[in-house]
């Protein structure tokens, strides 16, 4: 193999291997916190379901918005997808991960179990 091949080889299996550790963002990284927190603030006078002040959960319901616990039926009937404009400024997700809206927060979840993987409360009233 020439120098040249082996060279290409090397910098195809390198951007493989980033990409799939882009897949793996399974939770929260500093600038997703930073960008998500701005991102509300810009729309905090025109919140999306799920970030209104009506959307607001009880505190039984808002204890079990921690990464690892599942949501139950009702919870995720309270669920909504964040907007695209939000989704743009966040990481990518893994296969079969959402950004999902709920009582005022951002949660990262797992949709074939409803398992919260990390959580970003947006809104603090």
């Amino acid at each position: 193999m020439s120098k040249f091949a082996a060279v290409a080889v090397l910098s195809i299996a390198f951007l493989y291997a980033g990409t799939a550790r882009a897949q793996e963002h399974n939770q929260f990284n500093d600038k997703d916190r930073q960008n998500a927190t701005n991102w509300y603030s810009q729309h905090e006078k025109n919140p999306p379901t799920g970030l209104r002040s009506k959307d607001r959960l009880k505190a039984d319901e808002e204890a079990k918005l921690r990464p690892g616990e599942a949501l139950d039926r009702n919870l995720w009937k309270k669920v909504h997808s964040a907007p695209r404009d939000l989704r743009r400024h966040l990481a990518p997700p893994p296969r079969h991960y959402a950004y999902e809206l709920i009582g005022g927060h951002l949660i990262l979840v797992d949709t074939r179990n409803h398992q919260v993987k990390d959580v970003i409360r947006l809104r603090h009233d």
